[in-house]
């Protein structure tokens, strides 16, 4: 016989117990849930997959340019690498990369480069910052792609290629080169290659192109040796590239010709040059400086000032934009006065006075820039960089520069040539400079010959402007190797 009070107790234990049993179940269902959820939502992270490549379009000034990331996954995370394809860098290492919550972040630490950005399925949208100056990126997934390039030379090859070093013993410098050496028994004439400005290679490479390596390749097919190097502080080569200036790689240019005549392969009294753009105001003072020297080619080389240059260039920046010619013509005159008095700091640093100058010049430079351009870089970034850049030894000196001062010395045979579609050195205004200062010095063993359609590196081109060059497979027009080749050969007869 049971008591009620014990029934009860036992009711409401049972309660209880199914009171408990009931919360555990509901527990173990959201448990259930939520891991259900998890799995979902590492499924939906791994369909966002972020190895790959991945490209974009950054456009600053009227210029596009494109950035490319190829990233892969590594043990312990990500690793990537930047092609830069309108510069022709390519394989550039990426400090760090990481990818988290949909979040992507690239550090390029040498360049200054900085990239975040949300993944969104196919596309990666966010900001690459870079020395302070930020510019929205948006990438898209793509084919990895090899850039075609025909003209680059491949091997086997009829000549011989020889990696050499030769010293500027003027500064204790060793400079790293190749030398090609036409196959033949009697002793050759060899032309030396002098880049134009910026840190470049022994080929010059520059958007994916190797103008100078397609330029040895056909001459030394053609009888004919060349020597090319890498710039002091650049690739292979000792020295430091940041601090000098046009006068030091001239130097640099004098070293090579003085190694050019040690060599047993090579006629001493049929040793040229051929300068590319700024190599075309190096070439003469190269000359000046040796008058051993056969013969000078000047390709897109400058016959106007190097304030004038730099100026023309910003015009025809300025003409992209919405500016009125009224304020293209102030922007021009407070570039001007920038110039002159940078051009004539007695120190590379500046004084004080000088530095707090030109950051005043530089603000109302920026205020004075089209809407377009300053809605791209705030104005404190764009006093840094461009104070950087201006105060710089090398553009110190490029300013003050004057072509005229060279070629007035020369007497030897000159080739000066231009494309018609050149956006840096316009060839009207510097071949006509060229020829004026020839005829001035009374020099008459000279060519001067522009080709249509053909752009600053030579290659066949539609616009001509920078963000073309990349775009284009030709490294340099059939027709320049070719009259350089016949040229050369005639004047060395």
């Amino acid at each position: 016989m049971f008591c009620p009070l014990i029934l009860k107790k036992r009711l409401y234990l049972n309660i209880i117990m199914l009171t408990l049993l009931t919360e555990l179940i509901n527990q173990i269902m959201k448990l259930i849930i939520s891991f259900a959820i998890s799995l979902l939502t590492i499924s939906g992270l791994f369909s966002q997959e972020i190895i790959g490549t991945w490209q974009g379009t950054l456009k600053t000034q009227g210029v596009e340019l494109e950035v490319v990331f190829h990233i892969d996954k590594q043990d312990d995370g990500y690793v990537s690498l930047m092609d830069s394809p309108t510069q022709g860098a390519f394989g550039i290492p990426v400090t760090n990369t990481s990818f988290q919550n949909e979040q992507l972040q690239i550090v390029v630490s040498n360049l200054g480069i900085f990239f975040q950005g949300k993944m969104n399925n196919d596309t990666i949208t966010g900001m690459l910052n870079q020395g302070g100056m930020p510019f929205p990126l948006v990438l898209a997934r793509t084919e990895r792609k090899e850039q075609l390039r025909p003209q680059e030379p491949k091997a086997p090859y009829p000549y011989d290629a020889e990696e050499i070093t030769f010293t500027n013993t003027k500064e204790k410098i060793e400079l790293s080169a190749t030398l090609t050496l036409p196959q033949q028994k009697s002793k050759v004439p060899a032309v030396i290659l002098i880049a134009g400005s910026g840190p470049n290679d022994r080929d010059e490479t520059i958007f994916g192109h190797k103008p100078f390596w397609v330029l040895a390749d056909y001459l030394t097919r053609q009888g004919i040796a060349v020597l090319r190097y890498d710039k002091r502080g650049i690739d292979k080569s000792g020295g430091e590239y940041f601090t000098a200036t046009s006068e030091d790689f001239a130097d640099d240019a004098l070293a090579a010709f003085h190694y050019l005549k040690t060599r047993k392969e090579i006629d001493p009294t049929k040793i040229g040059l051929i300068g590319h753009s700024e190599g075309g105001v190096i070439a003469p003072m190269v000359a000046d400086k040796n008058k051993e020297v056969s013969f000078v080619i000047l390709m897109a080389g400058m016959g106007i000032t190097g304030t004038e240059l730099v100026l023309a260039q910003h015009q025809n920046a300025f003409d992209k934009t919405s500016l009125t010619q009224e304020e293209k013509e102030n922007l021009n005159q407070i570039l001007l006065n920038i110039y002159s008095n940078v051009s004539n700091w007695t120190e590379y640093v500046g004084s004080d006075e000088e530095r707090t100058q030109l950051t005043e010049e530089l603000g109302k430079l920026w205020q004075n820039l089209a809407p377009e351009i300053r809605a791209e870089v705030q104005q404190d970034a764009f006093v840094k960089k461009t104070t950087a850049n201006i105060t710089s030894p090398w553009f110190r000196h490029f300013l003050k520069i004057e072509p005229s001062i060279y070629l007035h010395k020369l007497s030897i045979p000159v080739l000066a040539i231009n494309g018609e579609n050149d956006t840096q050195v316009d060839y009207q205004i510097n071949l006509k400079s060229i020829e004026a200062a020839l005829k001035k010095a009374n020099h008459h063993h000279y060519t001067i010959k522009s080709y249509a359609l053909l752009n600053h590196l030579f290659q066949e081109s539609t616009t001509g402007e920078i963000d073309e060059y990349g775009k284009i497979e030709q490294t340099i027009s059939p027709i320049v190797l070719s009259d350089i080749a016949d040229w050369i050969k005639k004047e060395v007869e």
